[in-house]
């Protein structure tokens, strides 16, 4: 009966900047390390036997902060953000703008569009969900430092079907996401654990 323990990294130099981006590189913000910060607290009363990253630095940043225990951070490409493709670092008006045609594609298939040179949202969630399908969570708890995108495509597959639910959850920067699994079956135990920003 082990869990899954997603957390979102924290802000990022990016983030602020109001532009698309998955695959750019971006370190954390000083509030991006106060949020991880915040989540180690959290995390410091619950145990874990491995924890996993996503290799980008905003992600592996907030991983090292929250890693209570020093256990070896395991960097896996699975959990990296969407890649944007062409669209990587511009702005939705810039998009326009530059790939009216492009943001047309994307906007009427935005579950298969590929950003012509990234990939699309489904092949995102194959790859994400096929590495949480390859975990052991047989008596343990593993934590997975990873993006907004990795995990709306995880809590979608398993708690909407496909791509149905990708647009209805809500992970806050740094934030805990809880999925047990008792004999493979997932339980949502939680969103945001410890979190009230953005909430209430």
């Amino acid at each position: 009966m082990g869990k899954l323990i997603l957390v979102r990294h924290g802000e990022s130099e990016l983030n602020i900047e109001n532009i698309f981006f998955g695959h750019l590189d971006p370190k954390l913000t000083k509030k991006g390390t106060n949020q991880a910060q915040r989540t180690k607290e959290i995390l410091s009363s619950i145990n874990y036997k491995k924890i996993y990253s996503s290799p980008l630095k905003r992600a592996v940043e907030t991983a090292e902060i929250i890693n209570v225990k020093n256990y070896d951070l395991n960097l896996v490409e699975e959990l990296k953000e969407l890649n944007f493709g062409i669209l990587e670092g511009l702005t939705y008006e810039e998009i326009l703008k530059k790939y009216p045609e492009d943001a047309l594609k994307w906007k009427e298939n935005w579950q298969t569009y590929d950003y012509q040179t990234g990939e699309s949202v489904q092949q995102l969630q194959e790859r994400c969900v096929n590495f949480v399908e390859s975990l052991d969570f047989s008596g343990e708890n593993i934590v997975a430092v990873c993006h907004w995108g990795v995990i709306n495509c995880i809590l979608s597959h398993y708690f909407s079907g496909g791509l149905d639910g990708y647009w209805k959850f809500a992970p806050n920067y740094a934030g805990i996401i809880v999925i047990e699994f008792t004999d493979g079956y997932p339980i949502l135990k939680g969103i945001n654990i410890g979190d009230v920003d953005g909430i209430i």
